[in-house]
Formats: C-alpha cells, sequence, structure tokens
C-alpha cells in the first residue's frame, strides 16, 4: 500500500496510466512459469483495478519473471548466488567485494568465493578475466533471450512503452525515492 501511495504522489493516473499498464500486463504474461516460481506466484495474484496498485502489480510481475530468467541462467553458469555477485559488481565497474559486501557475506564466504572465481579462471587479481567477462556477458544475453516472448509481445508498442516507463521511473528518482546511479537501481 504505501508503494502505491507514492505512486500515486508522483505519476498522473489517466489513460496513459491504465493503457501502459495493460500493455505491459498482457506482455508480462507471455513468459512460461515453469522455472519461475517468485513470477509465478506474482502472476498469479489477481491485478489489483486502481491503476497505480495494477502499476506496481505489473512491475512485480515483470521484475520477478526477469528475476528469475537472471537466476536460472546464473545456474547454468554454474554460478553461486555469491559468486554471480562478485563477477556482476566487477562486470558494472565496482571494485572488488564493494556490492557483495553490502549483501551480509561473511568476510570468509566472499574469500572462498573470490577464490572458486579464481581457479575457473574468471577472475584475476586485477579483476575480471576475459573468460569471467564472456561467462557474465552470457548470463545477460541468456536472461534476454529467456525475456525475448515478453519483449516480442510488446511487438510495436515496445518503443512508447520504454519512453512512458522512462519518465514515470525519472520522477520516481527525481523525488529521490530511488538512487540516480542506475547500477544501485539494478542491484536492488
Amino acid at each position: 500500500q504505501g508503494a502505491v501511495d507514492a505512486l500515486r504522489e508522483v505519476l498522473p493516473g489517466g489513460d496513459d496510466l491504465g493503457a501502459t499498464t495493460a500493455l505491459l500486463r498482457d506482455a508480462a504474461a507471455r513468459a512460461d512459469v515453469v522455472g519461475r516460481p517468485l513470477y509465478a506466484g506474482a502472476l498469479g495474484r489477481p491485478a489489483p483495478q486502481d491503476p497505480h496498485a495494477g502499476l506496481w502489480h505489473t512491475a512485480t510481475v515483470l521484475r520477478e519473471c526477469r528475476g528469475d530468467s537472471h537466476l536460472a541462467a546464473c545456474v547454468a553458469a554454474g554460478l553461486t548466488g555469491l559468486e554471480a555477485n562478485l563477477l556482476t559488481e566487477l562486470w558494472v565497474g565496482y571494485p572488488a567485494l564493494a556490492y557483495a559486501s553490502s549483501r551480509a557475506w561473511s568476510a570468509e564466504a566472499m574469500a572462498d568465493a573470490q577464490a572458486a572465481l579464481r581457479s575457473r579462471g574468471l577472475i584475476t587479481d586485477d579483476g575480471l578475466s576475459a573468460a569471467g567477462r564472456s561467462l557474465r556477458e552470457w548470463v545477460e544475453q541468456t536472461t534476454d533471450v529467456a525475456m525475448a516472448p515478453v519483449v516480442e509481445a510488446l511487438g510495436g508498442d515496445l518503443d512508447p512503452v520504454v519512453d512512458q516507463c522512462t519518465q514515470w521511473s525519472t520522477a520516481v528518482i527525481e523525488r529521490g525515492w530511488f538512487p540516480p546511479d542506475p547500477y544501485k537501481r539494478a542491484a536492488g
């Protein structure tokens, strides 16, 4: 309810909100629920009739769909959750352990994960190796492939929907509710 109330403060209601949410909701339902438990749970909840609550619900469905798809790609790449965090922080340009250490991993667990990544040739003392960059990019591409049915469902509406969502996102960021750094937003 707090998120919905916050959205009401910064986003106008009206036809744009309802139309964009409907397009996103229809597209979000195109992904298969198999192997996507959080997405399946969110998708299985009834869509709220209130336009702002509907947008929040639809954004949750899409986030969980992509998140489950991304985790499946990480598992397919043979990465643990911590190893995926360590590769991602180097991939986006953060210093080693800058992101992972904010997630309550112990120093020992982080050192063990770094050793495992080094033994696989994915990181070096200087950061991400060529093999590590390649694997991390493979994870992202695999996630994109898994999300293709959702993107394809938007068809010619993709660019206008992205433009509208970018405007709404900007309004929320300008309000100070999310950080301006896109990597911090993406990291959750």
